[in-house]
């Protein structure tokens, strides 16, 4: 019996041992006939993969190197080299640094216009000739014509009225306060 079973068990581990061979043999016969597809197919998985991390890698240095040209230009809205190393890194950023930098010049330009609207106020109702003629010297000041007008009001009403004459020749022909002059000016030819 012990003799009957060891030839089993012989059969047995023959038998498995030849399943192995067999199924090696069919592997390599398979790998053999798909072997040129088998070795393109994980190149290209490994080319995909290293390409993949590569462009990424090199994705996430450009976007440090626009972050870093971005802070810059939030610092000094006047560094040009950095705005230009932003346009060519990251346009998005490019467009928001624009409209932020656009955006405080408009704030500083609109809080200077309310600065010379309130002086400009405050000349009429105090009837300040020296604060007007200082809005009128400035080149920026958009209601120039109107400080000039106003001007030769108060200096007729105090009855100065060659110096009013003088005054409204100032106001240019294409301006829009040119009626209003006029009519001061033929109040004035009687005075």
């Amino acid at each position: 019996m012990s003799l009957e079973q060891n030839i089993n068990y012989i059969k047995k581990e023959i038998s498995s041992e030849e399943k192995f061979f067999e199924s090696f043999f069919k592997l390599e016969k398979f790998f053999k006939k798909y072997k040129l597809i088998i070795i393109l197919t994980t190149v290209s998985i490994l080319t995909y993969f290293i390409a993949t991390s590569t462009l990424s890698y090199l994705q996430e240095q450009k976007d440090i190197k626009a972050n870093v040209a971005y802070n810059k230009v939030l610092l000094d809205s006047t560094d040009t080299k950095s705005m230009e190393e932003l346009k060519q890194s990251n346009a998005v950023l490019f467009e928001i640094a624009q409209y932020k930098n656009a955006k405080d010049n408009t704030t500083k330009n609109e809080i200077e216009y309310l600065k010379q609207i309130a002086l400009y106020n405050q000349a009429i109702k105090d009837n300040n000739i020296k604060a007007l003629d200082e809005l009128i010297i400035d080149p920026n000041f958009t209601l120039r014509d109107y400080a000039i007008f106003n001007k030769a009001l108060i200096l007729s009403n105090d009855k100065q009225y060659a110096k009013a004459k003088t005054t409204l020749a100032q106001i240019s022909d294409t301006s829009s306060t040119k009626q209003l002059s006029d009519m001061l000016k033929h109040f004035l030819l009687t005075k």
